[in-house]
């Protein structure tokens, strides 16, 4: 991208530290003199913005004799149209410096459509090194290896939905010392209330879950991003649900049995429908819910078909570091392409799910058009 473009941005967004809406989570490993694992490290708090470069440095109150694999900053969204951040601009471009994120990320971060970008920076006098030393305490690690790591980067923004969530990660990863670096970004990192003033779980709590769920993974670049991806699928889960009670609903009124709901068979004309069009409010009023939920199921498939070629972009990242690096060790590499596999196979079947729902939906609707007691002035078209 173009310097002259991010830094238009850089001046254009919204920056102001507020309280208890900034905070980390740090994952790792104590390690004894031996370089082996003793015990696992864990820690995740709120953090004042004028505390930044200290964590950032790992120093003051935030030492620690733990080896940390991940180090994610959250950070609350401010405003909707306007890219906005609950930090200062100063403590921003100190994390973007210290985790090395690519220059694309603040872009994409203020994209409301969804996006995934990485980029990997390889060192050839470095190909035939594996990733068998993922993991490896840093101070292992040679002088001379240092300057040959090959860094990662990806950032990821979801599609924006109030429902979903409006929420980007942008990380970067040694593979040599096997730590993941990150900023995620987004609505309800730290507050519970949506737009419309209903509750909602905060992100980080899932994401918490999932990391706390998953230490034998701690170490690998894409772990952070399926975390990333499963908060947001488990929010169209939830989303998919009360749809499905609200498609229900409807077809409870428009008198539809449940065989008829399962079979997709020609409902035809219910007697409740003959009632419902007999009175001009009521119709009027189920046009308007079958047109807003049909609606509705649209953008979460179409959210939904957007993470399952999100899930398809992390395995081909993933290919292409086994191809350069090696895999890693058989365990590891087994169990995140499990993962991997687990989250295309339910991201597939929840998209199967809603546009089951949406062809649902558009045979009511067909079958209300389409009604001969409506004279043709006034069907809803």
């Amino acid at each position: 991208m173009f310097e002259s473009d991010r830094q238009e941005l850089l001046e254009s967004s919204l920056w102001k530290p507020l309280d208890k809406c900034l905070g980390y989570i740090e994952a790792g490993d104590y390690y004894d003199a031996e370089g082996t694992t003793r015990s696992p490290y864990y820690k995740r708090d709120y953090l004042p913005d004028t505390e930044v470069e200290d964590w950032l440095s790992q120093s003051g109150r935030f030492a620690t004799d733990a080896r940390c694999s991940l180090r994610v900053l959250m950070c609350e969204r401010l405003d909707f149209e306007r890219l906005g951040f609950a930090m200062s601009k100063r403590s921003f471009l100190s994390a973007e410096t210290t985790f090395g994120l690519p220059p694309e990320a603040l872009p994409i971060l203020n994209l409301h459509r969804g996006q995934y970008y990485s980029n990997i920076m390889w060192n050839d006098a470095d190909d035939n090194e594996s990733m068998s030393s993922i993991g490896k305490p840093l101070e292992l690690v040679t002088p001379y290896s240092m300057t040959l790591m090959r860094i990662p980067a990806v950032t990821i923004k979801v599609p924006q939905m109030m429902e979903l969530g409006n929420f980007g990660l942008s990380l970067t990863h040694i593979l040599k010392s096997g730590t993941t670096m990150a900023l995620i970004h987004g609505w309800n990192m730290w507050t519970n209330t949506l737009p419309n003033g209903n509750r909602v779980e905060p992100h980080h709590m899932k994401i918490e879950k999932l990391i706390k769920s998953t230490h034998s993974l701690w170490t690998h670049p894409l772990l952070l991003p399926l975390v990333f991806l499963r908060e947001h699928l488990s929010r169209a889960d939830m989303q998919s649900s009360k749809l499905s009670r609200e498609v229900q609903t409807i077809e409870r009124n428009l008198g539809i049995e449940r065989t008829g709901r399962l079979a997709m068979i020609d409902i035809g004309v219910t007697d409740q429908m003959k009632q419902l069009f007999g009175q001009e409010e009521k119709r009027t009023g189920l046009m308007s819910e079958l047109t807003s939920a049909s609606t509705d199921v649209s953008n979460v498939t179409r959210v939904l078909k957007w993470d399952k070629e999100c899930i398809q972009f992390l395995h081909q990242v993933k290919g292409q570091i086994d191809k350069c690096h090696g895999r890693s060790a058989i365990a590891l590499d087994s169990e995140l392409s499990s993962l991997i596999q687990f989250m295309y196979c339910h991201v597939e079947s929840a998209g199967n799910f809603t546009g089951f729902l949406h062809s649902r939906l558009e045979t009511e609707l067909n079958v209300v058009r389409e009604n001969p007691s409506l004279d043709k002035n006034q069907r809803v078209c």
